[in-house]
């Protein structure tokens, strides 16, 4: 189990994610991006690409899918039942997408 509380506790500590609004519900951003948000007290939804969307519904059934119309965009994260490591991990690999070469490399020499 894990809560929204840890969850952007966890994302704070990469650089420049902050917790902001977005369309009224709770956000992780980097820069002028969405990593995550949090549209009800149980869901998390994951901005990660296709393939760990897949691979997360694949080997976690507290994982689902979210399309945007017809493009599929995120992966919904029942925070009751997940695993705090992993979706640390699912925040960190949505960061790393928009993060500059030279940050993903500072990040990793820490």
């Amino acid at each position: 189990m894990t809560t929204w509380d840890e969850v952007s506790t966890r994302a704070l500590t990469l650089p420049e994610v902050v917790v902001a609004d977005h369309h009224g519900m709770a956000a992780l951003r980097f820069r002028k991006n969405i990593l995550a948000t949090m549209p009800d007290g149980e869901t998390l939804r994951v901005m990660v690409s296709d393939e760990q969307i897949r691979e997360a519904v694949a080997e976690f059934d507290w994982c689902t899918e979210v399309y945007w119309g017809a493009k599929l965009s995120a992966v919904a994260v029942s925070l009751a039942a997940a695993d705090a490591d992993v979706v640390a991990e699912m925040i960190t690999d949505a960061w790393r997408r928009r993060a500059t070469k030279t940050m993903i490399r500072d990040l990793d020499a820490r």
